[in-house]
């Protein structure tokens, strides 16, 4: 019994290596126990991490990948094509200019509403006499009329040549039809002298048109036209001058955008004048500057010593990225200068039919000048295509603003022959100063709608 009991005294008192023993099982326990709590608590913390990553996909509808890319990829570049047929650049404006807005009481005389001295805008309704030219304005991003002659006040008195003063629901119509902005610098800007030019300031203002050309204050004849592409493509500055005031005399130099010939002791002042506008509408952030001229010999199908001289001296100052011309009632050539688009004449746009002797005053050329570039950008910006339209002022005897284009939109204008007849002469006429076919192309709106549909 006491060998027994010395056993369990002995066995109840540890060894030193016992003990060795049982401190290296405690501090595997712990080293255990602090492993798995350190593991729990990083599985917590990814979880958390997991967890908001997750709700910020949900709210971004990303994925980590797709966050991974976006971030390395570059921001795309916003490109504004607007309604140029194969815009080639980042950006493009497609300018629709065309020829005289010439009224004479034929004319507005049979656009005449019930009473002709209303003053509320129903005296005349002009809004058919322009409609057909709404899908080739559509198909352009700004447009751009030249009035030639200035208007009455709501009611009349109205008169024809030689001194005018045509119904002002004109610049209602211009409206209507989707005009942008009218130039009115001509020779016949100074028929009602700073009464007249007033009262078309403000009609066209009130029609929400914008304009150059002849002005109520010195203020306004300082500024040059900026207009903004309604599609986003860039600003267009526009800048117009006319060669004669049919020897009347202004009361103010400033009055009207002048562009007199060589021989005239303003010749260089006007020439100065016009670069500087365009200087200015650069500062304003004008891409591309374009030039209106009014020329004052009739009827003739090249461009007059006058034209050639002023548009080339114009080109030369490098200020203009286009140059086109009204007021010879005609339809003249289009030329490359030196790397510059000069459109010499553009005819009639509306007016009262001619007698056969001047007949080409019955015809006239719409045009949409395409401008690629990069907005803001200076030097990115050239002219790359020129679509040319004949036009006709009736339409089977009816005066109307007429196509004569080979897809016949609204029919035939005078007849199957007259067209063709007319369509091939404005043809010759437009290709004779040697215009690159490739950039200078006859306008057919049903094939250009037939391949952007194809796209």
């Amino acid at each position: 019994m006491g060998h027994i009991r010395g056993q369990g005294q002995h066995s109840a008192v540890p060894t030193p290596r016992a003990r060795l023993l049982t401190v290296i099982a405690c501090a595997m326990v712990l080293a255990v126990a602090l492993g798995l709590g350190i593991w729990l608590g990083t599985s917590q913390q990814h979880a958390r991490l997991a967890s908001t990553s997750q709700a910020q996909q949900k709210t971004s509808g990303t994925s980590p990948s797709e966050l991974n890319k976006s971030q390395s990829a570059p921001t795309p570049v916003a490109e504004h094509h607007g309604n140029s047929p194969d815009c080639p650049d980042q950006d493009c404006i497609a300018l629709l200019v065309n020829g005289d807005l010439l009224f004479h009481a034929g004319l507005w005389n049979q656009f005449r509403g019930a009473n002709i001295n209303a003053t509320d805008g129903t005296a005349f309704n002009f809004d058919p006499l322009f409609e057909p030219m709404k899908q080739y304005i559509q198909a352009s991003d700004i447009a751009v009329c030249n009035f030639e002659t200035p208007i009455s006040q709501r009611g009349g008195p109205y008169s024809a040549y030689p001194v005018f003063n045509v119904p002002p629901e004109v610049a209602d119509a211009a409206r209507n039809v989707g005009y942008t902005a009218c130039t009115h610098a001509t020779n016949h800007s100074w028929d009602q002298g700073a009464d007249g030019i007033a009262r078309l300031w403000d009609t066209l203002e009130a029609d929400g048109i914008a304009q150059t050309g002849s002005y109520k204050t010195e203020e306004d004849s300082l500024k040059p036209l900026v207009i903004d592409s309604p599609t986003g493509g860039g600003k267009l500055g526009l800048i117009s001058g006319t060669v004669s005031l049919n020897g009347q005399v202004a009361d103010a130099d400033w009055r009207v955008d002048r562009l007199r010939d060589t021989d005239d002791p303003h010749h260089e002042s006007d020439i100065q004048r016009a670069v500087d506008k365009a200087n200015k509408a650069r500062e304003q952030g004008a891409d591309i500057v374009a030039i209106a001229m009014h020329s004052v010999v009739e009827y003739i199908d090249y461009a007059d010593s006058w034209q050639v001289t002023e548009a080339h001296e114009l080109a030369d100052t490098g200020a203009f990225d286009v140059i086109y011309g009204a007021g010879c009632h005609c339809a003249q050539p289009i030329e490359n200068y030196n790397g510059t688009w000069i459109i010499y004449g553009l005819g009639n746009a509306v007016t009262e039919n001619a007698s056969a002797e001047t007949i080409v005053n019955n015809q006239g050329v719409t045009a949409r000048i395409q401008f690629a570039g990069k907005k803001g950008v200076k030097g990115s910006w050239r002219v790359n295509r020129i679509d040319w339209l004949p036009t006709a002022n009736q339409q089977q005897g009816t005066y109307r603003w007429c196509p004569i284009s080979s897809d016949h939109p609204i029919g035939t204008c005078w007849s199957e022959s007259q067209d063709a007849q007319v369509r091939q002469r404005i043809w010759n006429v437009i290709y004779s100063m040697g215009a690159d076919q490739n950039v200078v192309r006859e306008w057919n709106l049903t094939e250009e709608h037939a391949a952007q549909s194809n796209n």
